[in-house]
């Protein structure tokens, strides 16, 4: 989608209700952050709603999302430039002026404020805490940001900014397994065997998709290791690759097998028996999870019933990501075809 485009259809949704019309926005701005120009999709619709409003609330506006005269989603892709050049310190200073302007403005906001990165996000959560209603849509994605300030920090080795960063940006997305990753590697650094056990077990269940189930189970492989189970850390590292090829877990399956010679264990492929033994050992349930897929295949076949073919595609794609079911490739096959013919 060009841009002309999407200002093409968004004028034709305004309603003329001011706060309506902006809340329907934030909505299609979620919606397009998947788009290959997302980017500059956003920016304009964050330009359209800056214009449309009064003078009073521009300021306020203003007051509470500029960052150095820049709105605050501009000096996060600066910021996020700099890591990628692995300018670090510089980095941290701007997501710092971020990190508190979201601390004064919005961490105590009443209703609370959630970033959800795409719809299904959202029903993930409605799903897992179904008497929590008040919330509303943060204005940025503060999660993200949260979470790679927190990332670094790691990397500055200032491990408790770190993790109270990545406390933060778990409250504002209590569903996202990546801000969790972030938080597995800061355990791992701090050689804290209870809490990263504990990352990982929260991780799991939120995954939903094969690349993010195979870091958590090599994850559990580092933990199992680290605290001398070797062969659970074998099951874990070999389940891990079942789920993704991965050289650097391949390695660390073999180092695991060289120390389990040592001490004269063997290792074999484990039975489902024998995987689902280790699972339960650590209280995991095997993913992909049943729950989310089902929740996946329901929100489908709605979009469907409701003609939003998007919608139906994200959460097919979901269901395919967690199981690979060739059932669920065609049903995206026919959805791009339909979505292609409108």
């Amino acid at each position: 989608m060009t841009v002309n485009e999407l200002m093409e259809q968004i004028r034709g949704e305004m309603t003329g209700d001011l706060r309506k019309d902006l809340e329907h926005l934030s909505e299609r701005a979620s919606e397009l952050r998947g788009e290959e120009n997302a980017e500059e999709l956003l920016e304009a619709i964050a330009n359209h709603a800056y214009e449309m409003m009064p003078e009073d609330q521009r300021e306020k506006f203003t007051e509470e999302t500029f960052v150095r005269g820049k709105r605050m989603d501009m000096v996060f892709h600066e910021a996020l430039a700099l890591v990628n050049n692995g300018k670090l310190q510089e980095a941290e200073e701007l997501l710092a002026d971020i990190s508190e302007k979201i601390a004064k403005y919005y961490e105590n906001a009443k209703p609370k404020l959630f970033s959800f990165r795409n719809p299904f996000e959202y029903h993930m959560y409605r799903y897992y805490y179904p008497n929590d209603t008040e919330f509303t849509r943060a204005p940025f994605d503060f999660a993200h940001y949260l979470q790679l300030y927190g990332y670094v920090l790691l990397d500055n080795k200032k491990l408790a900014e770190a993790d109270a960063a990545l406390e933060r940006a778990i409250r504002f997305n209590p569903v996202s397994a990546d801000v969790r990753f972030e938080m597995a590697e800061l355990c791992k650094l701090q050689r804290n065997r209870k809490k990263l056990l504990a990352v990982n077990q929260d991780t799991l269940r939120l995954c939903t998709s094969a690349d993010r189930i195979a870091r958590v189970l090599a994850n559990m492989g580092f933990y199992c290791y680290f605290v001398g189970d070797f062969y659970e850390a074998a099951v874990f590292y070999y389940d891990s690759l079942r789920f993704q090829g991965s050289k650097a877990v391949e390695f660390e399956l073999q180092d695991v097998l060289r120390h389990m010679k040592t001490y004269g264990q063997k290792f074999a492929p484990p039975t489902k028996g024998q995987t689902l033994d280790v699972y339960q050992k650590y209280g995991l349930q095997p993913p992909p999870n049943s729950d989310l897929v089902n929740l996946a295949v329901a929100l489908a076949n709605s979009a469907q019933e409701y003609g939003k073919p998007e919608l139906q595609g994200l959460f097919t794609r979901v269901a395919f990501d967690l199981t690979n079911d060739p059932h669920f490739k065609e049903e995206l096959d026919r959805i791009d075809r339909l979505t292609q013919e409108e």
